[in-house]
């Protein structure tokens, strides 16, 4: 009797958490959208530098500086800057080996950004659809607060992407995503961390992605914000 009496109360419990959590759900998945094209718009008349670093089995391998920036036209443009480096391949035989094998993990590398920059920044449209058809769900981090609105099938069947915000200053907190770069059944996931510009701009400060599967690990930096005149 107790024991049904427990799993009554457990269910009455999560009735009432929907219950206060789905009123916030459009106007959360507004503000976020908002959020979105503002920053995106206003991030047109700013440059700033990327660094991007490399880790094999946790041993730094690379680091690759862009100096970006939106041109005239509008579009984002990344010049490598004298900031990069990366670790040279032995000479002989095995240096064969390690230059095939490096060459292969280059690729991965090159195809794993390529993957980030897909859900960079999140389309405001795509999540207004994921939301229409019913598929994203809210999550509370804090009642009244923070929020966490998941979307699945972002870019491709399976995958997944997060955004955690705080209700209260109307700001992207993080944003997480589950997909995979070349195989399905071998997931990475990424995890993005927001910050702030004076005027109220938000952008993706740092980016962390991880890939299990090949002792991988990318993180990306965006530092040194400021007003720029396009070129």
């Amino acid at each position: 009797m107790k024991v049904k009496c427990l799993f009554a109360a457990i269910a009455m419990l999560i009735c009432v958490t929907k219950l206060f959590a789905q009123p916030d759900m459009k106007e959360t998945i507004d503000m976020i959208k908002k959020n979105l094209t503002d920053s995106k718009a206003n991030l047109v008349s700013y440059e700033w530098l990327e660094t991007t670093t490399t880790f094999l089995k946790g041993e730094q391998k690379s680091v690759k500086q862009n100096q970006c920036y939106y041109s005239v036209d509008g579009k984002l443009t990344k010049v490598e800057t004298g900031g990069s480096k990366q670790d040279k391949a032995p000479g002989g035989i095995r240096g064969k080996v390690a230059a095939n094998k490096k060459e292969d993990m280059a690729d991965y590398v090159k195809a794993a950004i390529e993957k980030i920059h897909t859900y960079l920044p999140p389309d405001a449209t795509k999540l207004q659809q994921i939301f229409s058809a019913g598929k994203s769900t809210i999550q509370v981090l804090e009642p009244g607060k923070k929020f966490k609105i998941s979307f699945p099938d972002y870019n491709e069947k399976g995958d997944m992407l997060s955004i955690s915000i705080d209700k209260a200053t109307q700001k992207l907190m993080s944003l997480d995503v589950s997909t995979y770069i070349d195989d399905p059944d071998k997931k990475v996931v990424f995890n993005v961390t927001y910050k702030d510009l004076p005027d109220g701009t938000q952008y993706a400060n740092s980016t962390t992605l991880d890939a299990q599967a090949k002792n991988l690990k990318i993180v990306i930096v965006n530092s040194g914000y400021k007003k720029g005149n396009g070129k």
